[in-house]
C-alpha cells in the first residue's frame, strides 16, 4: 500500500482514540470523579495547554489519540476517586468511551448514508464458475445459479454471502438457489483451509445483469483501444450467446490472455465483430468494461442506525466464530492493522 494512504490512515485511529477519551471524560465529570490531566497524544509531555477546573490539559509528542488520568483509580482513599465511586458510576465511567465510539460510528454512518452512495442496482448474485474438486462442486451448486437466500438471510449483495461464508468455515451453511425459473435448495461446507485463488467454497460470483450493457469503458483498456461505449450491448462472444453476466463472465474467465471477438449492438444496430485482447490485467473488469447499473442512493438516520447494528452485532459474530474454530485468531487486527484497513478502504472509496 502506497505510503500517502498510510499518512492519511494514521489520523483516523488518532481521532477514534481521542473521541473514545473525551467519552470517559464528560461520565468522569458527571459522576462528580476529579479529573487530573486529560491528554491530546501520548506522552512524553511538550507542553501544558492550561489548567481549568482542576484539569490539567497538556500536548504530547505521540499523536495517536489521547488519555484522561483521573483521580485514584485504584485507592478509594484518594479524594473524588473513581474507586470510591458506587459500582454502577465506575461502570458508567468505564464504559463511556465504547459508547462515544459507538455513537461516532451512527453519527457517520447517518452522514454517508444522508450524502448518498452509487449502490448496485440489482440485488442478484449468481455463480459463474465452480471449481473442481471443492465444497460447491460437492454441493451440487452450478454456474448460472442465483443465490437469493444464505443461512435463511435474504441476498440482497454480495457482501451477505461473503460474510455468512467466512463466519461459518468448517460448518454447514444452507443456500437458497433459484436456477432455471426453479428454487433449489443446497448445504455446503465452506472449507478452513484452500487454494487462495478459489475460497472456502470454490466459486466466483457476481451481481448478475442481463442484458450485458456497457456502462462505462476505462481508459486505454481493450474495450476502449477497439471503440466500444457505454450503452453497447455484448450478445455473444466468439459465436457464443451471451444473455447475462455471468455467460460472459464464465466465457471470459477461461479464456484469460487470448483474443476474443466480440458481437455487439449499438442503438439497435448489429456492429461489425470487435476483436481485442482479454488481458489477465483486466480480470476484474473484464476488457476494461464495466456492466453494472449503478444509481446514486440518498438514505436518512434509519440507514445510519442499521449499519451501526449490523456492525455492532459483527462483533459478537466473530467472537463466537473464534471460540468455535470458523475464524482464525489470525484474522483479528490491533492498532496497525486497524490502520492498514483505514488505508485500504482509502485507496479503495476515497476519503
Amino acid at each position: 500500500m502506497p505510503w500517502l494512504f498510510w499518512l492519511i490512515a494514521i489520523p483516523v485511529l488518532g481521532i477514534l482514540i481521542l473521541l473514545h477519551e473525551i467519552g470517559h471524560f464528560y461520565a468522569a465529570r458527571w459522576m462528580k470523579v476529579r479529573i487530573e490531566e486529560f491528554g491530546i497524544g501520548f506522552p512524553p509531555r511538550m507542553l501544558t495547554l492550561g489548567t481549568r477546573n482542576g484539569v490539567r490539559y497538556t500536548l504530547n509528542w505521540l499523536p495517536l489519540g489521547g488519555f484522561v488520568r483521573l483521580a485514584g483509580e485504584e485507592d478509594p482513599t484518594v479524594e473524588g476517586s473513581l474507586a470510591g465511586k458506587k459500582p454502577w458510576q465506575r461502570v458508567v465511567v468505564l464504559s463511556a468511551g465504547a459508547l462515544m465510539n459507538l455513537l461516532v460510528a451512527f453519527l457517520l454512518f447517518t452522514g454517508l448514508a444522508i450524502y448518498g452512495r452509487e449502490e448496485v442496482v440489482t440485488q442478484q448474485v449468481g455463480i459463474y464458475r465452480v471449481e473442481p474438486g471443492t465444497p460447491a462442486e460437492q454441493a451440487g451448486l452450478l454456474p448460472g445459479d442465483i443465490i437469493s437466500e444464505i443461512n435463511g438471510k435474504r441476498v440482497t449483495s454480495y457482501e451477505v454471502i461473503q460474510l455468512e461464508i467466512v463466519l461459518n468455515r468448517g460448518y454447514t451453511v444452507t443456500l437458497g438457489l433459484d436456477r432455471d425459473g426453479q428454487h433449489v435448495g443446497a448445504e455446503v461446507v465452506p472449507r478452513k483451509e484452500h487454494p487462495e485463488d478459489q475460497g472456502p467454497v470454490g466459486i466466483r460470483m457476481a451481481y448478475y445483469e442481463s442484458p450485458v450493457t456497457v456502462q462505462q469503458v476505462v481508459d486505454e483498456s481493450p474495450a476502449a483501444w477497439a471503440g466500444l461505449r457505454p450503452g453497447d450491448t455484448v450478445l455473444a462472444i466468439d459465436g457464443q450467446p451471451v444473455h447475462n453476466s455471468l455467460d460472459y463472465l464464465a466465457y471470459l474467465d477461461d479464456h484469460l490472455d487470448q483474443q476474443v471477438t466480440l458481437s455487439v449492438q449499438r442503438k439497435g444496430q448489429l456492429l461489425a465483430p470487435v476483436t481485442l485482447d482479454n488481458d489477465s490485467q483486466y480480470a476484474g473488469l473484464p476488457l476494461g468494461v464495466s456492466y453494472l447499473h449503478l444509481v446514486r442512493r440518498h438514505h436518512g438516520p434509519a440507514e445510519g442506525w442499521r449499519q451501526t447494528v449490523a456492525a455492532a452485532l459483527l462483533v459478537p459474530r466473530v467472537l463466537a466464530g473464534i471460540f468455535r474454530g470458523s475464524v482464525p485468531v489470525s484474522d483479528l487486527s490491533g492498532p496497525v492493522g486497524i490502520v492498514y484497513a483505514a488505508g485500504q478502504a482509502t485507496q479503495q472509496a476515497g476519503l
